[in-house]
């Protein structure tokens, strides 16, 4: 299984600062993350549920907005690597 990322947002360094990593809890997430592996489509509320994911599994989200919600595409890959500094 895997996700068209045609139409997704894919830029995620502002949407991993705002957003993403500002969510301490499930209690404070707005929206779930989707998470498609290669057999499963799981969704997941924090960021440590996420991190147990490997590296290739693709992630959407959607980040609410006052006039409309955005949904973004990235890999656990790209976050683990935005949360060590590195690029996208």
């Amino acid at each position: 299984m895997s996700v068209d990322p045609t139409g997704f947002r894919k830029d995620v360094a502002v949407f991993f600062n705002q957003f993403v990593l500002s969510i301490p809890t499930k209690d404070n997430q707005p929206t779930p993350f989707i998470v498609i592996t290669k057999d499963t489509i799981t969704k997941v509320n924090t960021i440590d549920e996420l991190l147990e994911h490997k590296d290739k599994a693709e992630v959407l989200q959607t980040w609410p907005g006052k006039k409309r919600s955005d949904v973004f595409y990235f890999k656990i890959k790209d976050l683990k690597d935005h949360m060590k500094g590195g690029k996208q």
